[in-house]
């Protein structure tokens, strides 16, 4: 195993930043059982935390830039550009709690009505203050007329925004909404502030941006290494801990974990097959990737999908511990309990008994009369091309109580593009909170599943709009038994890769990663 390298003359190396999911997946949040595995560590004190060094992380793919607007959501860029700009606000996946990061707060008594309180003091890499006007400058950018960013659906609700302080954003909506400070944490590109002034020339903020964040970009070369170093004027005192921080591309899955294991990187995403035999290294830890789950979903509005007794056959058909044992290889780091996903361990959404047994005797049955009815067992099944293991294992299992199933493996941009329209009679994917809501809502052009429920639609509005958190979660639980109860969707398993990082790899006084989807390495450090 690799010790924590030193700064090389002339060029300043950092490491790390996790969040490395694929570009199909989306994200979530919540309460699964995935989060087992390597017993943590004890938690380290102040004073055992070593600064300086470099830390390296693998990802799959390459980013469009560092422009918020061309940025496209978590293993898309994000969680790269999230080192150099930072985000206003953080997201907890467990609790669910929306947290301060460059914005102090973030509050409202009617939920019409939402004052931002910003960080006094901080100032962007160039010099320009990080201030109300600044935040509205880019804010502004997303919602032009001509703006492509894929925060403009989260800024829609947006009636008026303006400066009421120099460190004061108000903005007033359309109507209440108790989740809209989401929209500033790393559920959308709106959270990250660049500098206004560097801005101006938006083609060259793309490849070196200026930020407010942990890091400054050192160097980056498209397809092979983004080089990042400390930003000593930080507005958090003392961090990051890191020298630098440095992101390879490698889309190779096994020239990933070769480096891993290895001591070359620090972390990347592990395939789920291999996280026994790789955690099996004393020096690598793997953790599943929480709040975002694996699903199956069968089309409702036509085919063998629209009959409710196949729907509940297909949810009656997988076991959960074969499931581990055939896409995990076993049971160390995820049991085969699926009652929480996609949400992460803990979330107070979880609920009991919602999950189907399973019942190969009663799904053939169900299977066997919706035939007998005149019904058309064929289904095709449309999978990213990646996921061939998962899709073959799922058509075994349906073929087993009486479908049809026909694989139908397609590219990053038909699987989208099958999502958007719905031209599928099983999609296989990934989901999770907070674009889960784009998902159910029938009034989405992106609704899985392709029919509408106005009990579903009434849930997930409390869930987007109650102004309490308690309350929005309450109606999330009530989303979850409803999805149960009227067989929509199945989550069989968590995400397909988890994050493998040495154990020379540490976060803060706690150690305390276990499985987020966005982490940030300001309070990284790598011990000897």
């Amino acid at each position: 195993m690799t010790r924590p390298r030193s700064l090389p003359q002339g060029r300043r190396l950092l490491r790390g930043s996790l969040v490395l999911i694929g570009a199909a997946a989306l994200v979530l949040t919540g309460c699964s059982s995935a989060g087992q595995g390597t017993s943590p560590e004890p938690a380290a004190s102040a004073d055992e935390i070593v600064t300086g060094g470099v830390a390296e992380v693998a990802t799959g793919a390459e980013m469009p830039g560092f422009d918020p607007v061309k940025v496209r959501g978590v293993g898309a860029g994000t969680e790269k550009v999230a080192q150099v700009l930072d985000f206003l606000m953080d997201y907890d996946e467990v609790s669910g709690e929306i947290t301060p990061r460059l914005a102090e707060s973030m509050t409202s008594d009617d939920g019409i009505t939402w004052v931002m309180t910003l960080r006094d003091g901080v100032t962007f890499t160039d010099g320009e203050p990080f201030d109300a006007e600044a935040v509205l400058f880019n804010l502004q950018r997303h919602i032009a007329p001509d703006s492509v960013s894929a925060a403009k659906a989260a800024l829609a609700p947006v009636q008026k925004m303006e400066a009421t302080g120099e460190y004061e954003v108000t903005f007033t909506l359309a109507a209440a909404s108790g989740s809209f400070p989401l929209a500033f944490t790393w559920a959308s590109s709106a959270g990250l502030i660049g500098s206004p002034k560097a801005l101006a020339d938006p083609d060259a903020f793309n490849s070196a941006p200026v930020g407010a964040g942990p890091f400054k970009v050192e160097s980056w070369t498209p397809d092979d290494e983004l080089v990042l170093t400390r930003n000593d004027d930080y507005w958090d005192e003392g961090k990051p801990y890191l020298d630098g921080l440095v992101f390879r591309v490698l889309p190779d899955l096994q020239t990933r974990a070769d480096e891993l294991v290895s001591g070359t990187i620090d972390s990347a995403l592990v395939p789920s097959i291999r996280w026994n035999a790789i955690g099996a290294n004393p020096n690598v830890k793997i953790v599943p990737v929480e709040g975002i789950a694996q699903v199956i979903v069968p089309n409702a509005s036509k085919g063998a999908g629209a009959d409710e007794r196949v729907r509940n056959a297909m949810a009656m058909t997988l076991d959960g511990e074969t499931t581990a044992k055939v896409l995990f290889g076993g049971t160390e780091y995820w049991d085969g309990d699926t009652t929480c996903l996609p949400w992460a361990t803990g979330s107070p959404i979880c609920v009991e008994g919602s999950v189907y047994e399973q019942d190969l005797d009663e799904a053939k049955k169900l299977v066997a009369d919706y035939v007998a009815d005149g019904g058309d067992p064929k289904m095709t099944m449309t999978y990213h091309q990646g996921l061939v293991d998962q899709a073959t294992y799922y058509q075994q299992q349906f073929t087993e109580i009486g479908l049809d199933v026909e694989l139908d493996p397609v590219d990053i941009a038909a699987y989208f593009q099958a999502e958007a329209t719905g031209d599928y009679d099983i999609f296989v994917g990934s989901g999770g909170y907070p674009y889960l809501f784009s998902r159910l809502y029938s009034g989405s052009p992106l609704q899985w599943g392709r029919v509408a429920y106005p009990e579903l639609d009434e849930l997930l509005l409390h869930a987007r709009d109650d102004l309490t958190l308690d309350e929005r979660n309450k109606a999330w639980s009530g989303a979850v038994e409803f999805l149960h109860d009227n067989a929509v969707l199945q989550w069989p398993a968590p995400y397909t890769s988890g994050v493998g990082y040495s154990t020379l790899l540490h976060f803060g006084e706690s150690d305390d990663y276990h499985g987020s989807l966005i982490v940030y390495f300001d309070d990284a450090w790598l011990s000897s």
